[in-house]
C-alpha cells in the first residue's frame, strides 16, 4: 500500500513538473500553406450506373498551432477545394468544398537544436469536410461529414530569439464508409512566437 501511495505521489509530482515546464514554454504559430487531398472519392452515378472517379484538388490552407511544451493544439482550414469528375466523357468540375481539421498532439524533438530543430508530432484529431456539388451528380459520398482522425506530421523550426519560422507537413488519416484509408494533408510554413523560455 505504501509503495502504491509513493508511486501515485511520484506520478503526481511528475505531472505537476511537466505542467509547470509546459506553462513556461508557450508558443503560438499562425500558418499558411496548401491543403493536399491525397485520397479521391469514388462515386456511383445513379442514372448511368457507371463508376466514375471524383477527385479532390488542393487549395490554400490556413492554420494556427498553440504549444505548451510538448503538448500542442492545432486548427487547420482549407476552402475552395475543387471536385473533379473523371469519367468516359473526360474531366469536369462538379463542385467545391472546404475542410476544417483540429488536433491534439504530442511534439517530440529527438535532436538537439543546431540553428534548425526538427520535430515529430502525433495525436488524435477530428476533421469536417463539406462539399457542394452540381445537380445531377449522384450522392454516393456524404456532402457534410465529420470524422475522427489520426494526426501525424514532421517539421522543423528556426528560432531567432522569441520569433522563428517553421515548415511542416502533417496528415489527418481516417477511414471512409468502405473502410479505406483517407488522407487529408497540409503543408504549411509559419511564424512562431515564443512566449516562454525553452
Amino acid at each position: 500500500m505504501k509503495r502504491m501511495a509513493a508511486g501515485a505521489g511520484l506520478g503526481l509530482l511528475l505531472v505537476a513538473g511537466l505542467a509547470v515546464d509546459a506553462a513556461a514554454q508557450v508558443s503560438i504559430t499562425p500558418q499558411v500553406g496548401v491543403y493536399i487531398p491525397a485520397s479521391d472519392f469514388y462515386n456511383l452515378r445513379d442514372e448511368a450506373e457507371e463508376l466514375v472517379e471524383v477527385e479532390k484538388e488542393g487549395t490554400l490552407g490556413l492554420g494556427l498551432a498553440v504549444e505548451f511544451g510538448f503538448l500542442r493544439g492545432s486548427l487547420l482550414y482549407a476552402t475552395g477545394a475543387q471536385l473533379n469528375e473523371r469519367g468516359v466523357s473526360g474531366r469536369e468540375n462538379i463542385g467545391d468544398g472546404s475542410v476544417l481539421a483540429a488536433a491534439a498532439d504530442l511534439v517530440l524533438r529527438p535532436l538537439p537544436r543546431f540553428l534548425v530543430q526538427p520535430y515529430l508530432l502525433g495525436g488524435i484529431g477530428v476533421k469536417n469536410a463539406q462539399y457542394s456539388t452540381d445537380e445531377g451528380v449522384g450522392g454516393a459520398f456524404d456532402e457534410d461529414n465529420t470524422e475522427v482522425a489520426a494526426h501525424v506530421g514532421l517539421g522543423a523550426d528556426l528560432m531567432l530569439g522569441g520569433i522563428g519560422i517553421m515548415a511542416e507537413i502533417s496528415d489527418f488519416m481516417s477511414r471512409d464508409a468502405d473502410d479505406d484509408l483517407v488522407h487529408d494533408a497540409f503543408a504549411t510554413v509559419g511564424l512562431r512566437f515564443q512566449l516562454g523560455g525553452r
